[in-house]
């Protein structure tokens, strides 16, 4: 019988697996508190991919319908209206993409159909049918669908009686639609007009890549000032190693035999993510894939990693191979940016990475100039001479593949005891 591999990459974790994230989620629960008090305070979950943003975001929409506690024996009652945007959505596109959401919840909870007639009439008779997500983008937008979605809300909360608590626009890669899609305006302009309408039990919550930021402020300038901002950062190595024995813990609930983890193999494979949740999950995925034995050991580890179609390369293909070999066609290239990654993500300057990368100084600035207009490299404009890789995941991956390279000749002949000594220099994170 084939083992349950417990390990998704790819997938968005549910509660059941979830772990770390802790100072977030109680910023979150008094968001959601605060806002079923009157007092609603919006946020923002930001961060790279692959940092778990899309995890969290399923957990507050688990927290805020009531599906699990926010203190151990307390519900929440908020009606959730989750959705994800697309690059190609416009303002109405977006007002439409919450008001379809906010039909389908409401028409799944009958007594809410019966209780809520005003709101229900506009959602019964709302359609979506014929709407283009390629349409041109109006010079000004739509306040008529802003002004339909805010009496659906304030009907909505003032008909219930208390029967929902609030409602929790959660709204996932909204990094997606450009600037040019006003969702910072939007955001702004819908709590301004639910504030006005003494509706005050709302609340929105965001969820992107960085670039998110100057999107929502390029909408409208003041719309950052309505969120609490929420940067997801790597997670602890005490936390990766929870993920882990969590996974093994949920094999062993779906094996016949007891699926055993080697400490060292589990430090391995917590070490090589450098906290992406994303990577651990796809290190680990792979790890227990290649385990015949019931016990996962360093030597599945590595062969789950460094093999053919392992965790590295199914990270380069997923996330990498467009930065870093699409693009570039030149080995030098490649070795600047090998150079950088030494530094992470943080800024380096055009004399380190010539220093560093042995390459000649002309072909470091061709090198810099044409990753810099393929936004493959970032130019620091306070600091002349200055460049940084976007995101650390990529600086990570970058050196997980040197070193990949470093240890094949041991791999060939399958000798762990070498291939551990080429990982020996991978950058440890805290172990405490």
């Amino acid at each position: 019988m084939p083992k349950l591999n417990p390990f998704r990459p790819g997938s968005v974790i549910s509660p059941g697996m979830f772990v770390g994230r802790i100072e977030e989620i109680e910023v979150v629960e008094q968001s959601l508190l605060q806002a079923r008090d009157g007092n609603p305070q919006h946020f923002i979950i930001e961060g790279e991919r692959g940092i778990g943003k899309s995890s969290l975001c399923l957990w507050v929409d688990y927290l805020a319908r009531g599906d699990i506690t926010y203190d151990g024996t307390n519900k929440l009652s908020f009606v959730v209206v989750n959705i994800d945007l697309h690059a190609a959505m416009g303002y109405d596109d977006i007002v439409d993409a919450i008001l379809a959401e906010l039909k389908r919840q409401i028409a799944s909870r009958q007594p809410l159909v019966e209780s809520c007639k005003k709101a229900w009439d506009f959602l019964s008779r709302f359609q979506i049918s014929g709407v283009k997500f390629d349409r041109p983008q109006p010079l000004s937008t739509n306040s008529k669908r802003l002004d339909e979605l805010t009496d659906v809300l304030v009907s909505l909360i003032e008909e219930s009686e208390g029967a929902v608590e609030g409602v929790l626009i959660l709204i996932d890669e909204a990094d997606r639609p450009p600037s040019e899609a006003h969702l910072g305006q939007l955001c702004k302009l819908l709590t301004e007009r639910l504030s006005r309408r003494r509706c005050e039990q709302v609340c929105i919550g965001l969820s992107g890549l960085p670039d998110l930021m100057q999107k929502l402020k390029d909408s409208h300038e003041s719309s950052l000032r309505i969120f609490n901002i929420l940067e997801l950062k790597p997670l602890e190595f005490s936390e990766r190693m929870m993920v882990i024995d969590r996974g093994i813990e949920q094999a062993n609930k779906n094996s016949e035999s007891d699926i055993e983890i080697e400490e060292s193999a589990k430090r391995l494979i917590a070490n090589l993510s450098e906290g992406y949740p994303h990577f651990l999950q796809e290190f680990a995925h792979c790890s227990f894939a290649t385990d015949t034995d019931d016990k996962i050991s360093v030597a599945d580890v590595i062969s789950g990693t460094f093999s053919e179609h392992g965790a590295l390369n199914q990270l380069g293909r997923k996330y990498f191979a467009d930065l870093y070999i699409d693009q570039i066609g030149s080995e030098d290239y490649r070795r600047v940016l090998i150079a950088m990654a030494d530094h992470m993500d943080d800024w380096v300057s055009r004399a380190t990475i010539i220093a560093s990368s042995g390459v000649k100084q002309s072909i470091v600035n061709n090198a810099l100039s044409a990753l810099r207009d393929r936004k493959i490299i970032l130019h620091n404009p306070g600091a002349r001479g200055e460049y940084r890789l976007p995101t650390r995941s990529f600086a990570v991956w970058i050196k997980a593949r040197e070193t990949q390279k470093r240890a094949e000749p041991a791999l060939s002949v399958g000798d762990t005891s070498s291939v551990i000594n080429v990982l020996a220099p991978i950058p440890r994170a805290s172990e405490s």
